[in-house]
């Protein structure tokens, strides 16, 4: 909960104090734009795009050539205007996209030596402080979530594992070895590389849920079994025990949300998919009730964010704990630099596989980007969402 509220602080101070430059011979780019909030078709190419300076930022942050972005949600809801209270830029027109791999052409004053790579290095970078600018030629990145790309690992995978696997990687620590558990939205970008970390970790027991239950049981996924949730009721335990499930589970991993509001209706019931918290059921997710969400103030920001995960983290814990399994908001944007250092070197020794939706990579056009985007919206997304920007030598 702290981190979590330590986020969209952070996240307001930079909306409200961001510095902005004067853009005096300023050297151009070709970069994706949207000029005002709204939907995937503000989006367009436009090729006199002022270059970011790095310069008059801190010195954790550096300037990278930008070679392939993965989206994330937080890049819909941008665009979107629905949380802008948080997460609007703080001008427009601005530039979308927050995870990237790209090319170092300028350290600004960061130690090589203390990070791990220097100017002409390949890196993966996930966003710190807000999901924009990263779908244009060059971007600005900071130090503190960015890690050297191993050489056998693609950009466009890079990408990808820095955007989703970071977080799958955070979230799989707080599952144990001997529990069994079920993911929601498994076949997602976070979810398809937390099966792969759970069965690397060797959790007794793997179950996902996905419209294509099938991509599931396959490598690299490698579910022990998987339900189709626009064919079953995967919230009633009896769908599980047709499927030769005849345990409950210890964790509901919830990616897709609106999992906690049926456990509700449940009420303890025989239905329940998970034990109770007095027998160690828990309840773990990084999505709200509805898929689709507004902010419009900081009332409604904490409320969301603080309040309602804290109320409910809470009953579940005591009065209803021989009812409920424990609710946690598992904020999994741990800024550990660390984290990308094991997921770009697990993804070199072939252990982790970056899923990358197969209708992608998209081009670097306004059609690319409008098609990327539009998918994303769908949330019916397999992996993850990414655009080309450049070859790998492009940058050298």
């Amino acid at each position: 909960i702290i981190s979590l509220f330590h986020y969209f602080i952070i996240s307001l101070f930079v909306n409200k104090h961001k510095r902005t430059f004067k853009l005096i011979d300023a050297k151009m780019m070709n970069a994706i734009i949207s000029d005002d909030y709204g939907t995937y078709k503000n989006l367009k190419l436009e090729n006199k795009f002022p270059e970011p300076d790095v310069k008059p930022f801190s010195k954790r942050k550096m300037l990278v050539k930008t070679l392939a972005v993965a989206l994330a949600p937080g890049d819909a809801r941008v665009l979107s205007g629905d949380c802008k209270i948080a997460q609007g830029p703080p001008s427009f027109p601005y530039v979308p996209g927050g995870d990237l791999c790209g090319i170092i052409s300028d350290m600004n004053g960061v130690d090589p030596s203390a990070v791990g790579y220097d100017v002409g290095d390949r890196v993966a970078a996930r966003f710190t402080e807000g999901p924009r600018g990263a779908l244009g030629e060059y971007a600005v990145i900071t130090a503190a979530m960015t890690g050297k790309v191993p050489d056998n690992v693609s950009s466009e995978d890079a990408a990808a594992l820095a955007s989703s696997a970071t977080v799958a990687c955070s979230l799989s620590k707080r599952i144990s070895p001997g529990e069994r558990v079920v993911i929601m939205g498994a076949g997602g970008g976070v979810g398809a590389h937390l099966c792969q970390f759970l069965k690397m970790k060797g959790v007794e027991y793997v179950a996902g849920v996905s419209r294509e239950p099938e991509k599931l049981l396959n490598k690299p996924l490698s579910c022990d079994s998987a339900l189709d949730y626009t064919q079953n009721d995967v919230w009633d335990f009896h769908e599980w025990n047709k499927n030769n499930v005849n345990e409950k589970f210890d964790a509901v991993v919830d990616l897709a949300g609106g999992g906690w509001l049926r456990l509700l209706e449940q009420n303890g019931s025989d239905k329940m998919i998970i034990k109770p918290a007095s027998k160690g059921g828990r309840y773990l997710t990084l999505a709200m009730d509805e898929a689709y969400y507004k902010v419009d103030s900081m009332w409604g920001l904490l409320k969301l964010f603080l309040f309602t995960p804290m109320y409910r983290a809470l009953y579940s814990r005591t009065t209803r704990r021989s009812k409920l399994p424990s609710y946690t908001f598992a904020f999994s944007l741990d800024n550990d630099v660390g984290i990308m250092k094991e997921t770009l070197q697990l993804a070199s020794e072939n252990k982790l596989k970056a899923c990358i939706d197969d209708r992608g990579p998209f081009a670097f056009s306004s059609e690319g980007a409008q098609d990327a985007f539009q998918l994303l919206a769908s949330r019916h997304v397999r992996g993850k969402v990414v655009i080309k920007v450049a070859d790998d030598e492009a940058g050298s």
